[in-house]
């Protein structure tokens, strides 16, 4: 087989649809020609609303479906047309799919024996992945008789035993428990750091999709709306759909007071704030009606002290959930409301009881005004 050429990507869709034809005239696209490259080595995430098309678009590459429509390749060359054997590219399921017949060894030692490669080699590699993955001493254990962080090593190690150059992993943490959820993705992150493996990661948690990849790609009705850096996205959301999945933002029908060379002024309510045209959707104009959008994070919440200022206003609290990392409050704003996340400083942070009056801060500067949609 020869080296693709300097510059191919490792991983390429290109157009990749499926469509699925529910009766003679309705069909679904559950993936809507979507395109992406995904470099050698690098951890790549793909988030989306459950419905999105992310698990599909992960089946298609591991050749579980067929695309209707576009190509996959793989180093330059196309798999499209190749069944999940012929691939090398495994896959760590939600549901971790072990065989329950079999032990710990021989769930690892599946994919080697399929292989035909000998007793030594085999006891020899599987010995290694339990070590690295913490499975030493499990190893003639039943899946029955493992924890859910256990079975889901098992999966992993089973996956990471074929040496693959590429790993697909579905949901793989939404079993676990908060704890085990973020020492097993820590896990992950750590093991394709160290083997170097190129990862394809779906999931719909966003402190997940935020925390392990190199860059994100948020899928939503078949198609990737925005990619980049996870603190990219996360800061500069370029529809109002990643602005509320990703930062569970709050949005605001505001007016365009004015439009100068560097700031658009708006008008939400009684109050003014400037708005960098760096973080517009397009160039608004004057009396324009836009959809402002404010990242909960980005306001601060005080006691008044009957002073405001630029920015500032008064309102009430109606709901206070403590969360354990930050407090998620609700308050009535003007005539509609307002969410605003606290982060808990031990000692240094106020907790506001419901009808206690506040004095809100916005920062303008994290602010995002997009077109309103016809």
């Amino acid at each position: 087989m020869s080296e693709p050429a300097a510059g191919t990507p490792f991983l390429e869709l290109r157009s990749v649809s499926k469509t699925y034809q529910l009766t003679k005239t309705h069909a679904i696209k559950a993936v809507d020609s979507v395109s992406f490259s995904i470099a050698e080595g690098e951890f790549v995430t793909l988030i989306g609303p459950s419905g999105c098309g992310k698990s599909t678009t992960l089946r298609m590459i591991a050749g579980f479906l067929k695309p209707t429509g576009g190509d996959i390749l793989l180093e330059g060359k196309s798999i499209t047309a190749l069944g999940p054997e012929q691939r090398n590219i495994p896959m760590v399921f939600q549901n971790y799919a072990l065989f329950p017949h079999l032990n710990v060894f021989e769930n690892i030692a599946y994919g080697l024996r399929a292989r035909k490669l000998s007793d030594d080699i085999i006891a020899h590699d599987v010995a290694m992945i339990c070590q690295m993955l913490n499975l030493v001493g499990t190893e003639n254990r039943f899946p029955d008789a493992l924890s859910d962080g256990q079975q889901q090593r098992v999966a992993l190690a089973r996956a990471l035993v074929l040496k693959p150059k590429i790993l697909l992993f579905d949901e793989p943490l939404s079993n676990l428990d908060a704890r085990l959820r973020i020492q097993t993705r820590a896990e992950i992150k750590r093991m394709q750091t160290l083997l170097k493996i190129t990862v394809l990661y779906v999931t719909h948690d966003q402190s997940e999709a935020l925390s392990i990849p190199d860059r994100l790609l948020v899928m939503n009705k078949g198609k990737i709306v925005q990619q980049g850096k996870p603190r990219e996205i996360y800061d500069f959301p370029s529809t109002p759909f990643v602005a509320d999945f990703i930062g569970n933002a709050n949005f605001y029908d505001v007016c365009v007071i004015s439009v100068g060379s560097a700031n658009v002024q708006i008008a939400l309510q009684d109050l003014e704030f400037d708005v960098s045209l760096d973080h517009c959707d397009h160039h608004p104009t004057k009396d324009e009606m836009a959809l402002l959008s404010i990242n909960p994070i980005t306001i601060t919440i005080e006691e008044p002290d009957g002073v405001l200022g630029k920015n500032q206003c008064v309102c009430m609290v109606e709901q206070c959930l403590f969360t354990g990392h930050a407090f998620s409050y609700t308050l009535a704003f003007r005539d509609t409301s307002i969410r605003v996340l606290q982060p808990n400083i031990q000692g240094a942070v106020t907790q506001f009881v419901p009808g206690a009056e506040v004095k809100l801060t916005f920062h303008a500067q994290a602010f995002h005004l997009f077109r309103i949609q016809e």
